[in-house]
């Protein structure tokens, strides 16, 4: 690639008309945008950031300013034909390979498209999207070759706590002394519960194509009787995981969204691990004395959390006089999900009386009174 000072002379020289000895110059060549930040304003860099003064962010700023001008080679983006393909393209699904094969050449070009898009622009792009995602490419080499200047000079475009825009900077420049090519992550550096929410969504994203993958291997023999009949029992298990996410979850702190995630992903994981256990025959045996503990527990673990109320003094900040003490958490979203278990329950023994016949029900409804006992303590406060 020619040096910037170069490339200048030579365009200029060729949109006259003149030519050079040893200088080429073709029409994709000529420039382009810089990539805009993702934050308020397209020019925004944590250069000139005045919210945060403070010494400690020095370093990172200066590096900041020494590389602001450090742009994507011209022949990375995609050309016109390219990105007219990309209109409505995922980066983050390209390149990691959720709900579709792993492409990093592809997901480079959706992310110039995003962002150059007017939303790019506006600032509103994701950690796993345009200018940020490219970011990411650079700085492990991913179907590009490793440039950690221009990782960083990207990386100083994207706005966030200061912590996080700092600890990025210094972060990629530190990789350029490590011999192991160890590879780099937006989620390594994050310190705010925003940022928090977002990876453990980008997390939860790559569980989930797992578990796809996982389902289409156990299922894979299934005749569509048996596939028809899984229909409720999907619908009930989606429910369930849900309506827990959403109404048993403390959302008094920042990270609340990412404890509903994981919430839900913790849910999901169980209801395929169980259908692992049942495809394979493994559940562990439990009889009907199991089930009436397992029941009397769950009667228990119920009615304490029914009893427990929020002292006056915690309404408001915590929620109402219907939450449990120090959390948002509801006796209503506690009765809301214990329905929606219920038929979970219900749907997974009607299932497994077709699909599974040799499991007897009371070690099916015993496991899964089990598991629903462990989120009810789970919610019980703490003496």
């Amino acid at each position: 690639m020619l040096r910037a000072s170069g490339h200048r002379l030579a365009l200029a020289l060729w949109l006259a008309g003149v030519t050079t000895p040893g200088i080429t110059v073709r029409a994709q060549d000529a420039p382009v945008p810089p990539l805009p930040a993702q934050a308020e304003r397209p020019d925004w860099n944590w250069a000139d950031d005045t919210r945060f003064p403070s010494a400690d962010f020095a370093e990172s700023k200066a590096t900041c300013r020494r590389l602001r001008t450090l742009e994507p080679p011209a022949a990375d983006r995609p050309d016109a034909a390219t990105a007219a393909t990309l209109a409505d393209c995922d980066a983050e699904a390209l390149l990691y390979g959720i709900d579709m094969p792993a492409d990093a050449t592809r997901a480079r070009q959706c992310a110039f498209v995003q962002a150059d898009s007017a939303e790019g622009r506006a600032g509103k792009g994701g950690p796993f999207e345009g200018t940020a995602l490219l970011m990411t490419l650079y700085a492990n080499g991913t179907g590009v070759p490793r440039n950690l200047d221009l990782a960083t000079s990207l990386a100083c475009r994207l706005q966030g706590a200061a912590m996080e825009n700092s600890g990025r900077v210094r972060h990629l420049q530190a990789l350029k002394t490590q011999p192991d090519h160890r590879r780099f992550d937006y989620c390594d550096d994050i310190t705010s519960g925003y940022a928090g929410g977002q990876c453990v969504q980008h997390d939860a994203a790559l569980a989930d194509a797992r578990r796809a993958r996982k389902f289409a291997a156990v299922t894979q023999g299934w005749d569509s009787t048996r596939r028809a009949a899984f229909e409720p029992l999907s619908a009930a298990a989606e429910a369930y995981a849900q309506s827990s996410s959403d109404n048993e979850v403390d959302l008094s702190g920042t990270a609340r969204a990412a404890f509903m995630i994981e919430q839900k992903q913790a849910l999901d994981a169980a209801f395929m691990a169980l259908l692992k256990s049942m495809e394979a025959g493994t559940l562990a045996p439990a009889s009907a004395s199991d089930f009436a503990d397992a029941d009397a527990q769950l009667n228990t673990l119920y009615r304490q959390l029914m009893q427990t109320r929020a002292a006056p003094d915690q309404r408001g900040a915590y929620g109402t006089a219907d939450s449990l003490p120090y959390s948002t958490v509801t006796h209503q979203g506690i009765r809301d999900t214990q329905r929606t278990w219920l038929h979970y329950r219900d749907a997974w023994l009607t299932f497994a009386a077709t699909a599974y016949p040799a499991t007897h029900p009371d070690t099916l409804r015993t496991h899964l009174t089990r598991e629903r006992n462990e989120q009810l303590r789970n919610l019980l406060p703490t003496p």
